[in-house]
């Protein structure tokens, strides 16, 4: 194998796996002898000044010489180096090259070059690099320059634009001026649209204790069914959960939206969640309008949810009643990332059930939710049926709410809005964020409000501000108060409670901090207090503090309740004594073994008791991960196992921990994606988004996918789920060409969607199948044929040349093809041979002996 490495022929196979292209042209057979045999060449192919798209053939500065004797010795026409040595360029035809636009990438793209090396700037190329479409006068008057769409002469229209061609990189780098980027608002036009589908997501998740003498059991299911059709979205998520005796069923929500691209907003119409940018998200069965977020520089994202847990235990995170969120996670900190909010306005409660049953609960505050990026400008409108997920008996009010927002200058927005209700409940309020420069941020807001059925008035205000002090430094704050008498429309529909104001908090606040020193490692921090109106607090805080070393990374986390007061009946504060401190410590040490294996020793702490332990984890494999550990502390010894399995259309998890001698808990859990579309029934590992696709690979089962929401395989149909796709945005999709059977070549293994939102796209990725050969060729009396010697085909055409040893190597149609080699001197002979009738699948190419005759 080591001598086909230098072959010209074995070169171009190679080079075909690694691009994902059924085959280059002829010419590049021969550009490796170029480059040995060019005085400067090296030169030519690796220049990267700027090159004009219509470079100047007299310019003798852009020309690299050839040995031409040299050249004409290996039997290469000296016309190839006069083409080559104009300039860097590429040769004719349709290339996958990497694009790069004022610096910026944008992905991978099929770029066509005309006989002279030149761009051809087709619509494709332009919506990829996001540029202006020149008008009809520059468009190109060959009609043979690409086989698609027209060339439009872009340098023309753009005259500032300069060209950087790199071949030995397969990139091409463009510089524009400004005037040339497409504008956002122009862009939305190029996303695609339409298209009809089915989906259904679920989550399924098993727990069962058993200790001495008893057991417990909890089930929780998550789905979500849903169609998108003419951009049309329509979905139905319901929430499932039994513990022993007894169960629980919640409907979320089930709405139908569509996005309206031209004015930039969304309708949402059924049981939805308020998405005003001044009130909390109130459930509400009714409908609203509000700015589109893909359309917007900035939208709402999910929350970090952070905490400690002692053991293998369940999380679930709370929102004004609902679950939205429940998952497994292992012993020591864990961080749950974009946990989806009902609103930015309501605490989240946070249930910590450990595998003993015991169980640990803190509240992140809403304060420490509040966005600092800014808040998209636009109208935003609702009405409709409040919606309550608790056992609250009051009569549900129906109301309306509007709110619009401005953009104040480049770097400030203000909203402002109203809501009424039924119920005698009015509301109003402001907004305003604001960006310092490049290193600040702040958002305030503020709202009044008044409770009629109560009859009283009352006020909140919050502060966020962030900003990074140094390179190494940021900080962060926020601060909320309200008053005795404010009321939000969730409070007003909660059963009457003559104690109500005990629960009620006054005001909260919180700060953080985050260091990075490449000596000293990094540390994060946060202290957070809670205030309630008859003399109750509350304060806690926790750090982070990390170090990678050379073999070994460090970590420290706490997490202490600081305690507090409590209020007495004669409404004086006294220090709380009957409170129990809640201070969690974890040190951790783990140590890489190569090949995304790891150890990791920990000692943990909370409240006296202490534990220590090891955990060996393994993610060397797609397929399937695992995590062993053991733990002990003063009574007892545990150990707990899991492994997470991604079998390529769905999830699942299977865990195992023992404590002591007499308890044990058993867990599962299944998660993923259904699709159901025109080519079928497809299955996904992920949930499916709003916005969603299918590809095709012919008819290729096990090819692997590479897509922004992980990899995706195909199904025995050649069918894969692209569950995640960026609406109004780009999408890259790249095929893993080593997933590939040994028989088939593809001819473009990237492709990058531009979709809306709703829409669901189809990307097919054309096959062939392939078959290869490498044949050792002979005269008649058996002497090996020259190293050099051209081969032809029936037609005249140059298929490759004869390489080391005499040997060929050949594909495809020229299997069947009469070939013949020029022997020189007008000579030539025949090659015959003869291959298997079943091609061999278990290697790359096959091999046979062939016989050159010249009779």
């Amino acid at each position: 194998m080591n001598m086909l490495v230098t072959a010209a022929g074995v070169m171009r196979v190679a080079a075909c796996r690694t691009l994902g292209v059924q085959r280059l042209a002829p010419l590049a057979a021969v550009v490796s002898t170029l480059i040995a045999c060019g005085a400067g060449s090296s030169a030519a192919w690796s220049a990267t000044a700027p090159q004009a798209a219509h470079a100047d053939a007299s310019d003798d500065s852009a020309f690299a010489s050839f040995d031409l004797g040299m050249l004409k010795s290996r039997g290469i026409d000296p016309k190839v180096a006069d083409f080559f040595g104009r300039a860097p360029r590429f040769s004719e035809g349709t290339r996958r090259v990497t694009l790069t636009v004022n610096g910026r990438s944008q992905g991978n793209v099929e770029v066509h070059f005309d006989a002279e090396g030149h761009v051809c700037f087709n619509q494709m190329l332009l919506n990829q690099a996001q540029l202006k479409t020149p008008d009809s006068r520059y468009k190109s008057n060959d009609s043979s320059a690409t086989p698609d769409e027209d060339c439009y002469d872009f340098v023309a229209a753009y005259p500032q634009t300069e060209i950087v061609l790199l071949p030995n990189r397969e990139e091409v780098s463009l510089l524009v001026s400004s005037d040339a980027l497409r504008p956002f608002s122009e862009d939305v036009n190029v996303y695609q649209t339409g298209g009809i589908a089915g989906m259904f997501n679920y989550e399924i998740l098993g727990l069962n204790t058993q200790f001495s003498g008893s057991s417990s059991r909890y089930y929780s299911t998550d789905t979500e069914l849903g169609v998108n059709a003419g951009d049309w979205i329509l979905r139905s998520r319901q929430s499932y959960s039994a513990q022993n005796e007894s169960e629980r069923f919640q409907s979320l929500y089930t709405y139908a939206q569509k996005t309206f691209a031209p004015i930039a907003s969304t309708l949402q119409v059924g049981q939805i969640n308020i998405r005003n940018s001044v009130f909390p998200g109130e459930a509400i069965t009714g409908l609203q309008l509000v700015p589109e977020a893909g359309l917007q520089p900035k939208s709402l994202g999910g929350a970090t949810v952070q905490g400690i847990a002692q053991s293998q235990a369940r999380v679930e995170v709370r929102q004004s009643g609902a679950l939205v969120h429940t998952s497994l996670v292992p012993s020591g900190p864990f961080t749950l990332p974009n946990v989806q909010l009902l609103n930015s306005f309501t605490d989240l409660d946070v249930l910590v059930v450990e595998s003993s049953g015991e169980e640990h609960r803190f509240t992140v505050p809403a304060a420490s939710l509040v966005q600092t990026s800014l808040s998209a400008p636009g109208f935003s409108m609702a009405v409709g049926e409040v919606r309550t997920f608790g056992e609250s008996t009051m009569p549900s009010p129906t109301l309306v709410t509007a709110s619009s927002g401005w953009l104040l200058g480049q770097s400030s927005t203000v909203s402002a809005g109203l809501m009424v209700s039924d119920n005698a409940y009015r509301a109003g309020a402001w907004t305003l964020g604001t960006k310092l420069g490049t290193a600040a941020s702040v958002s305030a807001r503020n709202t009044l409000t008044y409770a009629g059925e109560e009859d009283v008035m009352g006020a909140q205000g919050s502060l966020s501000i962030s900003s990074n002090l140094s390179q190494n430094i940021n900080v962060s704050a926020n601060y909320t108060r309200q008053s005795d008498g404010f009321r939000s429309l969730h409070d007003t529909v909660q059963a009457p409670n003559q104690d109500r104001t005990n629960p009620m908090t006054r005001d909260q606040y919180g700060i953080g901090l985050g260091w990075n020193d490449a000596r000293l490692g990094s540390l994060t921090a946060g202290y957070s207090r809670s205030n309630r109106f008859d003399g109750q607090t509350s304060n806690h805080v926790n750090a982070n503090w990390s170090k990678s070393f050379k073999h070994a990374t460090v970590s420290l986390n706490l997490s202490r309740d600081l305690g507090g007061r409590t209020g007495s009946g004669n409404g004086a504060e006294q220090p709380d004594q009957a409170r129990e401190r809640n201070t969690a410590m974890y040190l951790t040490v783990s140590v890489p073994l190569g090949g995304n294996r790891s150890v990791s020793s920990f000692a943990s702490k909370r409240d006296g008791n202490t534990r220590f332990g090891t955990t060996f984890q393994d993610y060397s494999s797609d397929f399937a991960s695992y995590r062993l550990s053991t733990e002990r502390d003063a009574q007892q010894q545990s150990f707990s196992g899991d492994v997470n399995m991604l079998p390529r259309f769905a999830q699942a998890s299977l865990g195992y921990s023992r404590t002591g001698a007499d308890s044990r808990t058993y867990s599962g859990q299944l998660r993923g994606g259904v699709a159901l579309h025109g080519g079928g029934v497809t299955l996904s590992p992920y949930p499916l988004t709003d916005t969603f696709g299918v590809a095709k690979v012919g008819d290729v089962s096990g090819v692997k996918l590479n897509t922004p929401g992980g990899p995706v395989w195909t199904d025995p149909w050649g069918n894969a789920v692209l569950p995640q796709v960026n609406a109004y945005g780009s999408t890259p999709i790249e095929i893993d060409t080593k997933s590939l059977p040994r028989n088939v070549d593809i001819q473009n293994g990237f492709k990058a969607l531009s979709a809306g939102r709703g829409s669901v796209s189809t990307l097919d990725f054309p096959v062939i199948k392939s078959r290869r050969a490498l044949l050792h060729v002979t005269d008649e009396a058996g002497n090996t044929i020259g190293k050099g010697a051209s081969v032809f085909n029936a037609q005249g055409d140059f298929v490759t040349t004869v390489v080391e040893d005499g040997k060929v190597f050949i594909s495809n149609v020229e299997l069947n093809d009469a070939l013949t080699i020029s022997l020189g001197e007008e000579q030539s002979c025949n090659v015959s041979f003869m291959l298997p009738d079943e091609q061999d699948l278990n290697v790359y190419f096959e091999t046979a002996n062939a016989t050159c005759s010249t009779s």
